[in-house]
C-alpha cells in the first residue's frame, strides 16, 4: 500500500470514527470504542443507526451501497467501514 493510500485509509477512518461519536456516542458516556469494535454488539448502534451510517456513506464518499454489501462485515467496525469505502472508492 502507497503512503498516499494509507493517508486516504487513515482519513477515512478518522472521519468515520468523528461521524460515530458524534451521533452515537454521545448515548453511551465514557464509553471507549476501538476501531476494530463490533458497534452493534457493544450497543452504540441498533438497526436505525446502521441505516443512518449506510446512508451517510452514500452520501459523504458519493458510492452506491448495494444491498448485499451492507453486512456487519463492512459496517461492524470503524476499521471495517474504512476498509470498505476505500475498496469502493479504488
Amino acid at each position: 500500500m502507497s503512503n498516499v493510500e494509507q493517508t486516504a485509509g487513515t482519513g477515512t477512518k478518522a472521519e468515520i470514527r468523528a461521524y460515530v461519536e458524534e451521533n452515537f456516542l454521545y448515548m453511551h458516556p465514557g464509553m471507549e470504542v476501538s476501531d476494530t469494535d463490533n458497534l452493534m454488539a457493544l450497543g452504540v448502534m441498533d438497526s436505525l443507526s446502521f441505516v443512518e451510517l449506510v446512508e451517510e456513506v452514500q452520501e459523504r464518499y458519493v458510492i452506491s451501497v448495494h444491498d448485499v454489501e451492507i453486512t456487519e462485515e463492512n459496517f461492524g467496525s470503524i476499521s471495517a467501514l474504512a476498509a470498505y469505502i476505500e475498496g469502493k472508492k479504488a
